[in-house]
């Protein structure tokens, strides 16, 4: 090996590759992200010291500038790690499989509006700049989150929004951010007395915790004072299992109904 092409290999040229090849990439939170780590060796032999796998997503946080005036924010945040601890070294053209299966969060965020979540798979190389591969995850909702949103599309509403805001340190999270589903109605028995539904998703397991925000249509002058005090804006929650998916609608019907 000469020493022009070693000292390439350390600043990236000529180095390995690492590409994940996702067994599905549309997956529920709780189900299993699998799949193979391929590694292709680059024009000169290298160490490699383990393979590194984190699960992103995105959120936004709105913060005051020095002007007093609201900006966002973008930011990242890591719901898993995964390690092979696999030493190993790579020759030149050399193409390893190397296997990996791990559990996807149950807090991941469902891909929906500018919610975006990707597998960053890393490798390790000894005295070289280490080389990574990016890989989108479609992150599809359990079938309790599709359950409930099943019933508000049944009950004449339609989801039009979604975005992942970040939320100050609480307990009932222990993300940075939560994500809101927004949903206006297009027919039925609401439609006109709501001017927005949304609702955060809580997976605790077999059961979904769901918090409503009902957004009341102001109407008249009353209620132009109560729309500008956001008064006319009320909280519910639910808990939601299997065995309710039967009456979901009705329990959710109710809900509004008592906050209409």
């Amino acid at each position: 090996m000469s020493f022009f092409k070693k000292v390439l290999g350390t600043v990236g040229i000529g180095a390995a590759k690492v590409d994940a090849i996702l067994e599905y990439n549309q997956i529920a939170p709780g189900e299993e992200i699998s799949g193979t780590v391929k590694i292709v060796g680059g024009k000169i032999e290298q160490e490699i010291n383990k393979i590194d796998l984190n699960v992103v997503c995105n959120y936004t946080v709105e913060k005051e500038n020095d002007d007093g005036e609201s900006v966002t924010i973008n930011k990242n945040h890591t719901l898993a790690k995964y390690h092979i601890n696999e030493s190993f070294t790579i020759s030149p053209s050399e193409e390893k499989l190397i296997p990996f299966a791990f559990d996807l969060a149950l807090e991941a965020p469902i891909t929906v509006g500018q919610s975006r979540t990707w597998l960053t798979t890393n490798l390790d190389i000894d005295m070289a700049l280490d080389k990574s591969d990016k890989d989108f995850i479609h992150v599809t909702p359990t079938e309790l989150q599709q359950a409930v949103i099943d019933s508000l599309e049944e009950l004449g509403f339609k989801l039009y929004e979604s975005d992942c805001e970040g939320i100050e340190s609480a307990s009932f999270s222990r993300l940075p951010f939560v994500q809101e589903l927004e949903f206006k109605t297009i027919s039925g028995d609401f439609h006109g007395r709501f001017d927005e539904v949304e609702i955060v998703f809580f997976n605790r397991g077999e059961q979904l915790e769901v918090i409503f925000e009902i957004d009341r249509k102001a109407k008249g002058l009353m209620g132009f004072f109560a729309e500008a005090l956001d008064l006319d804006e009320s909280n519910a929650r639910l808990v939601v299992t299997e065995d309710d998916i039967e009456d979901l609608e009705d329990h959710i019907y109710t809900i509004l109904e008592a906050n209409s």
